[in-house]
This record gives structure tokens, sequence and C-alpha cells, in this order.
């Protein structure tokens, strides 16, 4: 449950970045600015499509900049863009990683897929259906991420997404509310002082 937790963050910071250039990217662009420029907190649910048990869940994200927190699957993620943080409550126990800059590390600290994501994918095609627009991403380096199907409404909203991993597993994510937040101070993106009465590893 720990690495789909970590797939949801990467997939759901894939809203970034993309080497835009064509006139119909502008809704993209939109949605880009405002997640680069604000504290984005997005709702969602997700389906996980994989030669395994298909997975369904809800989760509650937060980010900014190489921040993010996120909440579901039964864990707690935080990280400062220095450290990730996975707390799991049901057993009390949390892991502690360095946020490290090796390029395949993508999966494991996606604030970098954030940082990163002008670099890692490009539009490969657009089309609209009503009043949503959806773009086709296609990964120009490895990241995990294969493809990507993003769908934007009018308001520059994302509204869903579709991924498709190296693994060819794929996820499917429905996005029920997004609030946009001014940027906070980033020891919010850290869980605070961790009682003693958890069992505690930290790997940095």
């Amino acid at each position: 449950m720990n690495t789909i937790s970590r797939y949801l963050v990467v997939l759901l910071l894939t809203v970034a970045p993309f080497g835009l250039a064509a006139q119909n990217n502008v809704l993209l662009e939109r949605l880009y600015d405002t997640f680069a420029s604000n504290c984005i907190a997005l709702d969602c649910t997700y389906s996980i499509e994989s030669d395994v048990v298909p997975v369904k869940g809800q989760c509650k994200i937060e980010f900014q900049d190489t921040s993010y927190k996120m909440k579901g699957s039964g864990l707690e993620i935080f990280c400062d863009g220095a450290s990730v943080w996975i707390l799991d409550a049901g057993v009390m126990e949390a892991v502690i990683e360095p946020v490290s800059d090796d390029s395949h590390t993508y999966m494991s600290n996606p604030a970098l897929l954030f940082r990163d994501m002008d670099q890692m994918f490009s539009v490969s095609g657009s089309s609209s259906a009503g009043s949503v627009m959806r773009y086709r991403l296609s990964a120009q380096k490895p990241c995990g991420v294969r493809t990507a199907v993003l769908d934007i409404d009018t308001d520059a909203v994302l509204q869903k997404a579709e991924f498709t991993m190296d693994n060819d597993c794929v996820i499917k994510i429905d996005v029920k509310s997004v609030a946009v937040m001014p940027k906070q101070e980033n020891s919010a993106f850290t869980p605070g002082k961790i009682s003693s009465e958890w069992v505690v590893t930290d790997l940095r």
C-alpha cells in the first residue's frame, strides 16, 4: 500500500509544465500556472488495474513547489522537499527517508517529478469533447510513468486523469474537488513531533 500511495502522489503532481508550445495547450498552461503559484488541495478517488488484485480508494493531497502531504489508504505522507515521512497510524510506525536527486527515484520521491516535469513529459496530442479538453502526454525519459491522459475543463480545472506505468499498470484518477490556497510555511509539510510510542525508522 505504501507503493500505491507513492504512485498516487506522483500522478497527482504530474499536472505540471510539459514543454508547452501549441496554441490549444492554453488550458494546460493555465492549470500549471495555478499549480505553480499556489498551494493546491485535491480530493480524489482512484482505481488501479494491474496483474494483481485491483485496488480502489480515496485520497487527499496538498502540494506546493517541491513539498506535499497526502492522506489515504491508511497512510499519511509528508515531504518538505528534503525529507519524506511515511506514517501508518494503524500500527504506529513511521519511516523517514531523504529526498534524492537521482533521476531514477521519481517514483519514490515524487516532489522531484513535479520539479522536473518540463524535462520529463511532452504533449503528444489533444482533443476536445464538450467543455473538456483532453491532453495526451508522453514521457521523454524514464520516470515510472510511460503515458498520461488529462481531462481539463474550460476553467482550467483538472477533472480526470489516466496513467500507464512502465510496468503496464493503469491508474485512473477522478478529481472530486480542487482548492487553491496561498502558499504555506514549509513546516506545514512535516508531521511535527512524532510520539515516543511510535516505532520510527530514520533512513536519512
